[in-house]
């Protein structure tokens, strides 16, 4: 296995499906998903004959990934860390992966195509806990030519703003 006890963000699940690696992907991965990501956010995803259904149910039965349940408490709790501005741009799928990766006892890896988990990452001196998923697909021997949001650049970019934002005392509470 080549990376254990990896987060996905519901983007990189859609992106992941567009290309065709999803079963690829979780067979080379633990992989686990957020219930909000799993249940509320990732629903289809768009070819060339339009929308279709992606259903993660089976994938969750056969053990294949691994979904987790983190308490409204406990999100509260992690998004009260943050101001208001920050806490407004974490989707509920983004909210609660994070509070559980913040929470676990083993470390996590957390892997998502938008900037706020990088920044979030990185105000709480955790940046090295989050990767992209051009970087995971690189190490896999699956390397496509994705588009930015999904690369090592634009995960680094947000990255180094979170960093900036803690050294100058924004960003958290």
């Amino acid at each position: 296995m080549n990376f254990r006890l990896l987060l996905l963000d519901a983007n990189v699940v859609i992106h992941l499906h567009e290309i065709g690696l999803w079963k690829r992907f979780i067979d080379e991965c633990e992989v686990i998903l957020s219930r909000a990501v799993m249940e509320r956010e990732v629903l289809f995803f768009e070819d060339s004959e339009g929308q279709q259904p992606i259903d993660l149910s089976r994938d969750e039965q056969a053990g294949r990934i691994k979904v987790v349940d983190v308490p409204v408490s406990e999100i509260r709790e992690f998004k009260k860390r943050f101001d208001v501005i920050n806490m407004e741009r974490l989707d509920p799928g983004e909210a609660e992966s994070l509070a559980y990766l913040v929470g676990a006892q083993d470390p996590h890896i957390i892997c998502s195509s938008d900037g706020i988990v990088f920044r979030a990452l990185a105000l709480l001196d955790r940046a090295d806990q989050g990767i992209s998923l051009e970087e995971i697909l690189m190490r896999l021997g699956l390397g496509r030519r994705l588009v930015y949001q999904f690369t090592r650049k634009f995960r680094e970019r947000h990255t180094e703003q979170g960093r900036q934002d803690r050294i100058q005392g924004r960003g958290l509470r």
